[in-house]
Protein backbone atom coordinates (compact mmCIF):
# COMPACT_ATOMS: atom_id res chain seq x y z
CA UNK A 1 0.00 0.00 0.00
CA UNK A 2 1.26 3.47 -0.84
CA UNK A 3 2.33 5.49 2.25
CA UNK A 4 -0.31 8.19 1.73
CA UNK A 5 -3.08 5.60 1.43
CA UNK A 6 -1.89 3.79 4.55
CA UNK A 7 -1.72 7.04 6.52
CA UNK A 8 -5.13 8.18 5.26
CA UNK A 9 -6.83 4.91 6.20
CA UNK A 10 -5.11 4.92 9.59
CA UNK A 11 -6.22 8.49 10.30
CA UNK A 12 -9.82 7.69 9.36
CA UNK A 13 -9.88 4.50 11.42
CA UNK A 14 -8.27 6.09 14.47
CA UNK A 15 -9.71 9.61 14.56
CA UNK A 16 -12.72 10.08 12.30
CA UNK A 17 -15.42 8.91 14.74
CA UNK A 18 -14.02 10.75 17.78
CA UNK A 19 -13.42 14.03 15.94
CA UNK A 20 -16.72 13.88 14.04
CA UNK A 21 -18.54 13.69 17.38
CA UNK A 22 -17.12 17.10 18.32
CA UNK A 23 -17.82 18.73 14.97
CA UNK A 24 -14.72 18.13 12.85
CA UNK A 25 -15.00 17.25 9.17
CA UNK A 26 -12.24 15.36 7.38
CA UNK A 27 -10.87 16.14 3.91
CA UNK A 28 -9.01 13.22 2.35
CA UNK A 29 -7.51 15.37 -0.38
CA UNK A 30 -5.75 17.69 2.05
CA UNK A 31 -5.51 15.30 5.03
CA UNK A 32 -7.14 17.96 7.18
CA UNK A 33 -9.76 18.04 9.92
CA UNK A 34 -11.70 21.31 10.32
CA UNK A 35 -14.49 22.61 12.50
CA UNK A 36 -16.09 26.01 13.11
CA UNK A 37 -16.37 27.25 16.69
CA UNK A 38 -18.03 30.66 16.90
CA UNK A 39 -15.92 33.16 14.95
CA UNK A 40 -13.11 30.65 14.51
CA UNK A 41 -12.10 27.76 12.26
CA UNK A 42 -9.90 25.13 13.90
CA UNK A 43 -7.66 23.05 11.66
CA UNK A 44 -5.64 19.88 12.22
CA UNK A 45 -3.37 19.05 9.30
CA UNK A 46 -1.31 15.93 8.68
CA UNK A 47 2.00 16.62 6.97
CA UNK A 48 3.63 13.65 5.26
CA UNK A 49 7.35 13.11 4.95
CA UNK A 50 8.11 13.62 1.26
CA UNK A 51 10.71 10.86 1.46
CA UNK A 52 8.15 8.19 2.37
CA UNK A 53 8.46 4.97 0.38
CA UNK A 54 6.17 2.00 0.00
CA UNK A 55 7.08 -0.76 2.48
CA UNK A 56 9.89 1.44 3.82
CA UNK A 57 8.41 4.54 5.48
CA UNK A 58 4.98 6.02 6.26
CA UNK A 59 5.91 8.99 8.42
CA UNK A 60 4.00 12.16 9.27
CA UNK A 61 3.59 15.08 11.66
CA UNK A 62 0.61 17.20 12.65
CA UNK A 63 0.02 20.93 12.78
CA UNK A 64 -2.72 22.95 14.46
CA UNK A 65 -4.10 26.34 13.42
CA UNK A 66 -6.94 28.72 14.20
CA UNK A 67 -8.24 31.28 11.70
CA UNK A 68 -11.19 33.65 11.42
CA UNK A 69 -12.87 35.37 8.49
CA UNK A 70 -14.09 37.94 10.98
CA UNK A 71 -10.57 39.33 11.16
CA UNK A 72 -10.39 39.74 7.38
CA UNK A 73 -13.71 41.60 7.35
CA UNK A 74 -12.72 43.79 10.31
CA UNK A 75 -9.38 44.65 8.68
CA UNK A 76 -11.07 45.57 5.39
CA UNK A 77 -13.50 47.90 7.16
CA UNK A 78 -10.85 49.58 9.34
CA UNK A 79 -8.00 49.88 6.83
CA UNK A 80 -9.61 49.55 3.41
CA UNK A 81 -7.57 46.50 2.46
CA UNK A 82 -7.46 42.80 3.14
CA UNK A 83 -5.30 41.40 5.91
CA UNK A 84 -2.27 39.39 4.82
CA UNK A 85 -3.99 36.35 6.33
CA UNK A 86 -6.79 35.53 8.75
CA UNK A 87 -4.73 33.29 11.05
CA UNK A 88 -4.82 33.77 14.81
CA UNK A 89 -1.87 31.44 15.19
CA UNK A 90 -0.88 27.81 15.35
CA UNK A 91 1.96 25.38 15.89
CA UNK A 92 3.56 22.17 14.73
CA UNK A 93 2.95 19.34 17.15
CA UNK A 94 6.50 19.33 18.54
CA UNK A 95 6.07 22.95 19.65
CA UNK A 96 2.94 22.28 21.71
CA UNK A 97 3.50 21.92 25.44
CA UNK A 98 3.24 18.35 26.79
CA UNK A 99 3.00 16.82 23.32
CA UNK A 100 4.29 13.22 23.32
CA UNK A 101 5.71 11.29 20.41
CA UNK A 102 5.56 7.48 20.38
CA UNK A 103 8.24 5.09 21.53
CA UNK A 104 9.18 2.74 18.70
CA UNK A 105 11.54 -0.17 19.33
CA UNK A 106 12.41 1.35 22.68
CA UNK A 107 13.34 4.72 21.17
CA UNK A 108 11.46 8.00 21.62
CA UNK A 109 10.67 9.34 18.15
CA UNK A 110 10.10 12.88 16.88
CA UNK A 111 7.40 11.92 14.38
CA UNK A 112 4.68 9.33 13.77
CA UNK A 113 5.88 6.31 11.79
CA UNK A 114 3.35 3.57 11.02
CA UNK A 115 5.13 1.40 8.45
CA UNK A 116 5.75 -1.34 11.03
CA UNK A 117 2.49 -3.22 11.50
CA UNK A 118 3.57 -4.45 14.93
CA UNK A 119 4.12 -0.87 16.16
CA UNK A 120 1.21 0.74 14.33
CA UNK A 121 -1.48 0.34 16.98
CA UNK A 122 0.73 1.87 19.67
CA UNK A 123 1.74 4.78 17.44
CA UNK A 124 -1.84 5.54 16.45
CA UNK A 125 -3.04 5.33 20.06
CA UNK A 126 -0.37 7.87 21.02
CA UNK A 127 -1.50 10.08 18.14
CA UNK A 128 -5.16 9.92 19.19
CA UNK A 129 -4.38 10.62 22.85
CA UNK A 130 -2.24 13.60 21.88
CA UNK A 131 -4.83 15.12 19.56
CA UNK A 132 -7.78 14.69 21.93
CA UNK A 133 -6.01 15.62 25.17
CA UNK A 134 -3.42 18.16 24.01
CA UNK A 135 -4.12 19.31 20.44
CA UNK A 136 -7.82 20.09 20.87
CA UNK A 137 -7.29 22.05 24.13
CA UNK A 138 -4.52 23.99 22.34
CA UNK A 139 -6.96 24.91 19.56
CA UNK A 140 -9.70 25.82 22.03
CA UNK A 141 -7.37 28.08 23.99
CA UNK A 142 -6.24 29.82 20.80
CA UNK A 143 -9.85 30.32 19.66
CA UNK A 144 -10.10 33.51 21.69
CA UNK A 145 -9.09 36.96 20.49
CA UNK A 146 -7.28 37.97 23.67
CA UNK A 147 -5.51 34.64 24.16
CA UNK A 148 -4.27 34.77 20.57
CA UNK A 149 -3.08 38.35 21.05
CA UNK A 150 -1.11 37.50 24.18
CA UNK A 151 0.60 34.60 22.39
CA UNK A 152 1.66 36.93 19.56
CA UNK A 153 3.17 39.41 22.01
CA UNK A 154 4.96 36.59 23.85
CA UNK A 155 6.64 35.59 20.60
CA UNK A 156 7.81 39.16 20.01
CA UNK A 157 6.36 39.70 16.55
CA UNK A 158 3.37 41.15 14.66
CA UNK A 159 2.42 43.42 17.56
CA UNK A 160 0.07 45.32 15.26
CA UNK A 161 -1.92 42.13 14.73
CA UNK A 162 -2.07 41.57 18.48
CA UNK A 163 -3.45 45.10 18.78
CA UNK A 164 -6.13 44.26 16.21
CA UNK A 165 -7.20 41.17 18.13
CA UNK A 166 -7.48 43.12 21.38
CA UNK A 167 -9.55 45.77 19.58
CA UNK A 168 -11.92 43.12 18.20
CA UNK A 169 -12.25 41.83 21.77
CA UNK A 170 -13.09 45.37 22.92
CA UNK A 171 -9.99 45.69 25.10
CA UNK A 172 -8.52 49.06 24.09
CA UNK A 173 -6.18 49.20 27.07
CA UNK A 174 -4.44 45.99 26.06
CA UNK A 175 -4.52 47.02 22.39
CA UNK A 176 -2.39 50.05 23.26
CA UNK A 177 -0.18 47.87 25.47
CA UNK A 178 0.49 45.54 22.52
CA UNK A 179 1.62 48.46 20.38
CA UNK A 180 3.85 49.77 23.18
CA UNK A 181 5.37 46.31 23.49
CA UNK A 182 6.04 46.40 19.75
CA UNK A 183 7.79 49.77 19.98
CA UNK A 184 9.89 48.53 22.88
CA UNK A 185 10.81 45.36 20.98
CA UNK A 186 11.75 47.33 17.88
CA UNK A 187 14.03 49.64 19.88
CA UNK A 188 15.77 46.70 21.54
CA UNK A 189 16.00 44.59 18.37
CA UNK A 190 16.06 47.01 15.40
CA UNK A 191 17.49 44.42 13.00
CA UNK A 192 14.78 41.91 13.92
CA UNK A 193 11.88 44.20 13.05
CA UNK A 194 10.78 44.87 9.46
CA UNK A 195 10.08 48.53 8.58
CA UNK A 196 6.51 47.67 7.56
CA UNK A 197 5.85 46.37 11.07
CA UNK A 198 6.85 49.75 12.46
CA UNK A 199 4.56 51.45 9.96
CA UNK A 200 1.65 49.27 11.01
CA UNK A 201 2.24 50.11 14.67
CA UNK A 202 2.30 53.82 13.89
CA UNK A 203 -0.87 53.56 11.82
CA UNK A 204 -2.75 52.02 14.75
CA UNK A 205 -1.31 54.43 17.29
CA UNK A 206 -2.59 57.33 15.20
CA UNK A 207 -5.94 55.87 14.16
CA UNK A 208 -7.10 54.40 17.45
CA UNK A 209 -5.17 56.33 20.11
CA UNK A 210 -4.10 59.66 18.58
CA UNK A 211 -0.47 58.97 19.44
CA UNK A 212 2.90 59.00 17.68
CA UNK A 213 5.90 56.73 18.14
CA UNK A 214 8.33 58.52 20.42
Amino acid sequence: MKPKDLITISIETTLLTSLAKIGFKFSKSSLTFKRKVGDFVQTIHFQLNRHNQENVSAEFWTSFEVSSKKYSKWHQIEFGESAINDSLGGAMDWNIKDWEFPIINGKKESHFQIINENERENVLKTLKDNILNIGIPFLNNLSNWENAAYKIVEKGWFHSKACDFFLIAGNHEKALWALEQGIDYWKKHPKASFPENQDKIQLRLSKFFGKQVK
